[in-house]
C-alpha cells in the first residue's frame, strides 16, 4: 500500500528541484549525442560522470567498441535491488541545434531528444542525487546504465547491459512515456535483414534473355517478404531501403534492400526469420545472400512485470496523477532485460511527444512528478 504523505513528501522533494532539473535538462540537450558520433556521444557521458560526482555519486565511463562510452554507476549493493536503463544517443545529427535551438516556452521544453530520451536522464539524475543525499532510502542495490546506441540496436553495450540486468531483480527504464503518459507493459520485437541478388548482366535491348536481373528477383523477394505480415497479430515486415542496376541499358547484375520486421511474440519472431531464410530465387541463376535476424525479441508481460506496473500505478495515484499503461511498437533496451527474465517496467521518463519528428517536446511539469514516482519505486518495491 503506498503511503500517501511519503508520496507527497516526495512530491514536494523533486517540486522544490525543478530548477535544477530545467538546468541538468538544457545541458544535456544542448551536448549533442547522435549515435554515429562516439566522440559526441563520450562527451556527453564524461560530462555525467562530473556532474553525478559533484551530487555525491560516483560513475564510470564504459567503453563499447564504435560507439562511444555507456555510463554506469551504482550505489549500495552491486547485486539485488534495481537497474535504471537508458541511453545516451538520439536520432539527431551533429548540427541539429542549429535548427531545432533548446527551448521552454508554456511549460513545453523543445529541442532535439529532449523527449525520447534527455528528460528521462535528468530524472536519473534528481533521484541519484537524493538517494546519495540520504533523502531517498532505496530498498536494495541501485544502478544506473546509460548506453550509447540504443537507437541503433545495441550491438556494442548488450553484453554489458544483459550482466549488470541479471545482477538485479527488476529494471525500470526512463525511455519516454506513451501517449497520455502510459507506461510501457510491452513492446514488439524487432528484426533486421540485408538481402543482396547477384545475377547476371546482359544488353537490356540486344540480349535480355541472356540477363539474370538481380533486380527483379529483388522485387519478386519484396512481394514474398510482404506477404509474411499479418495484421491481425500485428506482424508487420517492411521494405526499408533498396539499390540495383548501373546503367539504363543494363539488366541488373546486383541489388540489395533492407527489410524491417516487428512482433509481439517470440513465436511469429521464428516464423518470418524462418520463412525469409528459406526464400529460394524464382529464376536459379540468381544468387541470394540474407543476414540479420530478431535483434530486439519482443518484450511480454508477465506477472512479476505487471504486478510492477501496478505498484507503480498505486504510488502515480498517491502522488497526484493517472499512469495508464500500453503495448507499443517500438522496441526499447527494455526488451533486451525482459528477455532475460528481469521484472521490466518501459516508459517511465516524462511525458510529451514527436520523439524522432521536429516536434518533439516535452511536458515540463512532469519532469518531478516522474522523479517522485521512481524515487517512491525505489523504496517501496521489495528488495
Amino acid at each position: 500500500m503506498t503511503d500517501p504523505a511519503r508520496a507527497s513528501s516526495l512530491l514536494s522533494h523533486f517540486s522544490a528541484q525543478r530548477d535544477e532539473l530545467l538546468a541538468d535538462l538544457e545541458a544535456l540537450v544542448t551536448r549533442e549525442s547522435p549515435s554515429d558520433d562516439a566522440a559526441l556521444v563520450s562527451a556527453l557521458s564524461a560530462w555525467l560522470v562530473e556532474r553525478l560526482g559533484a551530487g555525491g555519486v560516483r560513475a564510470e565511463r564504459v567503453p563499447c567498441q564504435g560507439r562511444g562510452d555507456a555510463l554506469l554507476a551504482r550505489l549500495g549493493p552491486e547485486d539485488g535491488g534495481t537497474l535504471l536503463l537508458g541511453h545516451l544517443d538520439t536520432v539527431w545529427p551533429k548540427g541539429s541545434l542549429g535548427e531545432l535551438p533548446y527551448g521552454v516556452q508554456d511549460g513545453v521544453a523543445r529541442g532535439p531528444g529532449v523527449f525520447d530520451m534527455k528528460a528521462g536522464i535528468a530524472v536519473a539524475l534528481a533521484v541519484l542525487r537524493a538517494v546519495a543525499s540520504g533523502d531517498v532510502k532505496p530498498r536494495g542495490g541501485l544502478a544506473l546504465l546509460l548506453t550509447p546506441d540504443e537507437e541503433v540496436g545495441s550491438t556494442a553495450s548488450r553484453e554489458r547491459l544483459v550482466a549488470e540486468a541479471r545482477r538485479r531483480e527488476r529494471v525500470l527504464v526512463l525511455e519516454p512515456a506513451g501517449d497520455r503518459g502510459a507506461a510501457k507493459i510491452a513492446r514488439k520485437g524487432t528484426g533486421f535483414a540485408r538481402v543482396r541478388f547477384r545475377g547476371i548482366a546482359s544488353h537490356a535491348g540486344l540480349e535480355p534473355e541472356k540477363g539474370a536481373s538481380a533486380l527483379l528477383e529483388a522485387s519478386r523477394f519484396i512481394l514474398f517478404a510482404d506477404a509474411l505480415a499479418d495484421r491481425e497479430v500485428g506482424t508487420s515486415v517492411v521494405a526499408t531501403t533498396s539499390s540495383a542496376g548501373t546503367r539504363t541499358n543494363v539488366v541488373p547484375e546486383r541489388a540489395e534492400l533492407t527489410l524491417d520486421y516487428r512482433l509481439w511474440t517470440a513465436a511469429e519472431g521464428d516464423r518470418v526469420t524462418h520463412a525469409l531464410t528459406s526464400y529460394r530465387p524464382y529464376d536459379g541463376r540468381v544468387a541470394m545472400e540474407i543476414e540479420g535476424g530478431v535483434n530486439r525479441p519482443p518484450m511480454e508481460p508477465n506477472p512479476a512485470s505487471l504486478e510492477l506496473y501496478a505498484r507503480a500505478a498505486s504510488i502515480a495515484g498517491a502522488i497526484g496523477f493517472d499512469l495508464p499503461n500500453a503495448r507499443v511498437g517500438g522496441a526499447s533496451d527494455g526488451n533486451l532485460t525482459a528477455a532475460e527474465g528481469v521484472p521490466t517496467l518501459d516508459g517511465l521518463g516524462p511525458s510529451g511527444g514527436g520523439a524522432h519528428a521536429r516536434s518533439e517536446h516535452l511536458i515540463v511539469e512532469d519532469l518531478p512528478r516522474r522523479a517522485a514516482l521512481i524515487a517512491g519505486l525505489l523504496e517501496e518495491v521489495d528488495a
